[in-house]
């Protein structure tokens, strides 16, 4: 599934690092091993390179503002999801469409989470300072935070901050 852009700064920048060579397998990987949140991780990306160095008091705000739809909405659906793949799996035209049209549901439910981060980031960049942000601040925060391994954090560094 290709999705289309939202014509909103943090997706298209999502939309386009997402597809770098290693960024899903990496994303999922937090994801499914150290419970990262992808949105997280890309807005702190992308946070980066409109200048905004986040701290864990505004990190903690941001998960705090989309927890409960991951939780009720985006965690089910991918739950749902997952399992009739694993179940069923993929042969099935109909049961594939039902398991696509979830997927669907479930990128919708994402971009709905990136909307309200780039809403709050927003916020942020419009009182503060905006600077050079130094490769990588905003992942370290984040990394501390989930308690990667300095390995992991660098792996997550060369992927998702190419060329910085």
């Amino acid at each position: 599934m290709n999705p289309a852009p939202l014509n909103t700064p943090l997706w298209d920048f999502s939309l386009g690092l997402y597809r770098q060579p290693g960024v899903e397998a990496l994303c999922l990987s937090l994801q499914d091993d150290w419970g990262a949140d992808v949105n997280l991780l890309l807005w702190l990306c992308w946070l980066e390179q409109e200048g905004l160095v986040l701290n864990e008091t505004r990190l903690h705000l941001a998960d705090a503002s989309i927890a409960p739809w991951r939780r009720d909405v985006i965690v089910p659906l991918r739950r749902v999801r997952q399992h009739i793949k694993r179940e069923y799996g993929t042969q099935d035209s109909t049961v594939e469409a039902s398991r696509q049209a979830i997927k669907s549901a479930e990128l919708k439910a994402e971009q709905a989470v990136q909307e309200r981060l780039e809403k709050l980031a927003l916020t942020w960049l419009d009182n503060d300072q905006r600077a050079p942000v130094e490769p990588g601040a905003n992942l370290s925060v984040y990394a501390r935070l989930l308690a990667l391994p300095h390995a992991k954090e660098q792996e997550a560094r060369r992927l998702l901050l190419p060329g910085r």
